[in-house]
């Protein structure tokens, strides 16, 4: 119960901050250009993420992890672009998050 109350905390914090601050609505024309982006972006949120939520990460490399895991690149199969998708919520409440040693 209190891992889910921690995580609730995490995640209002985490959508009202940088690592929300990826831009889904920018359109790529490749993934390549997509996963760069969205690399990008991630480093500028590790270190943050890392020293506002010690208790769920360790390191910046635990933080890319999760980063890489919450904004992945999908093809809209409308238009042929890529897109960052925003999946925090669902990583959140994935068995690779749950399992993690915190």
């Amino acid at each position: 119960m209190r891992k889910a109350a921690a995580l609730s905390i995490f995640w209002i914090a985490l959508c009202a901050t940088p690592a929300a601050a990826h831009d889904t609505e920018t359109a790529f024309p490749t993934r390549g250009a997509c996963e760069s982006a969205s690399a990008a972006m991630s480093n500028d949120e590790n270190a943050w993420l890392v020293a506002t939520f010690p208790q769920f990460f360790d390191t910046t490399g635990e933080a890319a992890s999760f980063l890489t895991r919450a904004f992945t690149c999908d093809r809209n199969p409308a238009d042929g672009q890529y897109y960052i998708s925003d999946h925090i919520e669902d990583v959140l409440g994935s068995a690779w998050f749950q399992q993690r040693n915190h």
